[in-house]
């Protein structure tokens, strides 16, 4: 893995958050599921074909919280057969110019990685819903 086991707990953390932030809306009239932050291409072509053989799955959500080798996700993604919502933001609502270090630099990478995750998908053709 690119990143320690302290930054991948607290992706998780943030993931989980921001899938309770969802769920806690009005707005959305469906329950989304939170899944484990996917690390290899192996995890990821699992949990594709989990969402693919899964009925009550309508879709699946995309955020890269951090940098991972977008070419990670091309062997998932050509099997995927439900729909692709991608999230490109970041989790934090402001930047912390005044203290800003490596280590929040690392943990906080969705500029790079969602950038990179949609220049790939759009390479493979990939229909998708992108939410800025």
């Amino acid at each position: 893995h690119l990143y320690e086991e302290e930054t991948l707990n607290q992706v998780a953390k943030n993931s989980a958050a921001i899938v309770d932030g969802f769920n806690g809306s009005n707005k959305i009239p469906l329950k989304i599921v939170h899944k484990e932050t996917v690390k290899t291409p192996d995890e990821i072509t699992d949990l594709l074909q989990l969402a693919n053989s899964e009925k009550k799955c309508i879709g699946i959500i995309t955020w890269m919280h951090t940098f991972s080798p977008a070419k990670m996700w091309i062997r998932g993604l050509s099997i995927l057969k439900k729909p692709i919502c991608h999230l490109h933001t970041q989790f934090n609502a402001e930047i912390p110019w005044g203290k800003i270090d490596m280590d929040f630099m690392n943990l906080n990478q969705s500029a790079h990685g969602d950038r990179e995750f949609g220049f790939m998908m759009s390479r493979m053709r990939k229909k998708r819903k992108v939410i800025v």
